[in-house]
């Protein structure tokens, strides 16, 4: 079988050597098929000008910037090779612009962790840290069509810092989650989906994986296999529609003239 490369793109700002990115890729290596190989990208560094993704991903205008550089690293990686292209952020972030852009499957932790969710149980819940993310969920819920399927995303207290800690020391973040995801299956939550990324690699480092018989969505497993899934699923001929505007692919001279007369360069923010 030829081997398969995923491209995975976090919003985080790409340094290699942390223990987030360094994690990442030694749970990946555990959690994918033998063949598989997954490359992961950063954002570039100062992209938050000093501050957390969580920062600043709720503002619609600057994410609106900051998306041409995972646009960047989507056209890039399909350039380059790779057979699937992975946005590893729960609001999937440039996804549906992404899927405009490459022939290769583009896959997002969000979608895939709430589909499969529906498998899972009759209802889910997201936890997520940080002011504002949780509506800015339950706006993702609700664009993809899922607000039957959930209850409303609940926010645990810890910052940024408190999940970088618990990347390492995972004891009072765990604690804090264990309440949030109580209290959420109190609420009718049959299946929880710890939000961002940076949070549920706290939580399954933890060794997390169900809360009073509740399972707990491993988010870098349930993307990459989804990721090995669609790409099974694009080499049998399943693809994404290309009717209507949702996924419409433009020609590659449309897509060149665009990326030159708005100085999108290639740039490899890895």
């Amino acid at each position: 079988m030829k081997p398969l490369r995923l491209w995975y793109q976090s919003l985080v700002e790409a340094d290699p050597e942390s223990a987030y990115f360094t994690g990442l890729r030694e749970r990946a290596a555990q959690i994918a098929r033998p063949g598989t190989t997954v490359e992961f990208a950063g954002m570039p560094k100062g992209t938050y000008a000093g501050r957390t993704p969580a920062d600043v991903v709720v503002y619609p205008y600057l994410m609106a910037l900051h998306q041409h550089s995972i646009l960047d690293n989507a056209y890039q990686a399909q350039q380059q090779g790779f057979d699937v292209f992975v946005v590893g952020s729960v609001q999937d972030p440039a996804i549906e612009e992404a899927r405009g852009l490459l022939r290769i499957p583009v896959v997002g932790y969000g979608e895939s962790a709430m589909h499969l969710a529906c498998m899972l149980g009759r209802k889910f819940a997201v936890i997520v840290f940080q002011h504002r993310m949780d509506q800015m969920m339950d706006m993702r819920i609700e664009r993809l069509g899922l607000s039957a399927r959930a209850i409303p995303t609940s926010l645990v207290s810890a910052t940024f810092d408190d999940v970088t800690h618990a990347l390492s020391a995972p004891e009072q973040l765990v604690a804090r989650f264990r309440v949030a995801a109580t209290n959420a299956i109190d609420r009718g939550a049959e299946v929880i989906i710890p939000g961002q990324l940076y949070l549920s690699e706290a939580v399954a480092r933890a060794g997390i994986q169900r809360i009073d018989d509740v399972p707990v969505i491993d988010a870098l497993a349930v993307t990459l296999k989804t990721a090995e899934m669609m790409h099974d699923l694009a080499s049998l001929g399943l693809t994404v529609s290309r009717r209507g505007i949702a996924n419409a692919l433009p020609d590659d001279m449309l897509i060149e003239h665009a990326r030159r007369m708005h100085g999108r360069g290639t740039g490899d923010s890895r």
